[in-house]
């Protein structure tokens, strides 16, 4: 892979990730959440209202946000894995961002301004900081693994991406117990957590990517 010739070989391919890549990120997303799950359970377990609790808004927005991190950041992950500069390939990670931007909007339209900091901080603040990356770090071990057999033009970035799939599946996990359900408290903490693992990404692909 680190012959000029196989290099002009990848950058002629018409940009279009081979399938068996496409394969790879999903086989590691799914086995890298599968392994996690366990965790959840032996940490933190399933909120026993969960079936109920996805009826609300605010419970449905952190499953939204999180599985389309996950979701943009895997074909953002795709898209930078080949050997040609990408510009503007950040956008596709807009989604997430934008419905949080709409649900915390809400959030604020409808309670009154003296209940905003408690909203925001939670009552567990501190377990979903640990939570998120812990849940977060097998899947994104598995992610960056599978995006070996690519060949991105810039390996810390392919590897940012790579941490934002794996903070939208940790991300999801964590919700399936996090009893804070306020967009304000996923903006402020889940959006702290999801940025360790994103780091933890760029550096992972770094080193792991480089060809």
């Amino acid at each position: 892979m680190k012959t000029d010739d196989l290099i002009d070989l990848l950058a002629a391919d018409n940009g279009t990730p081979r399938p068996d890549l496409r394969l790879r990120l999903l086989a590691a997303a799914f086995g890298g959440a599968a392994l996690s799950f366990p965790l959840l359970l032996l940490f933190y377990g399933i909120r026993p209202n969960l079936a109920e609790a996805v009826l609300n808004w605010r419970v449905a927005t952190k499953f939204a946000v999180a599985l389309a991190l996950a979701v943009t950041g895997a074909l953002l992950a795709l898209r930078l894995a080949r050997p040609v500069p990408e510009r503007g390939a950040w956008l596709m990670l807009l989604p997430a961002p934008l419905i949080l931007a709409v649900a915390g909007t809400v959030e604020l339209a409808v309670n009154p301004m003296g209940s905003w900091p408690d909203l925001a901080l939670g009552h567990y603040a501190s377990a979903c900081l640990i939570g998120v990356p812990l849940l977060s770090a097998i899947p994104l071990a598995a992610i960056l693994w599978a995006l070996r057999d690519g060949a991105p033009a810039i390996p810390a970035q392919a590897g940012v991406a790579a941490g934002a799939m794996a903070a939208g599946l940790g991300s999801a996990l964590y919700a399936l117990h996090c009893p804070d359900d306020s967009p304000l408290f996923l903006a402020i903490f889940y959006g702290m957590a999801a940025a360790a693992i994103i780091l933890a990404g760029r550096a992972g692909g770094a080193r792991m990517l480089r060809w």
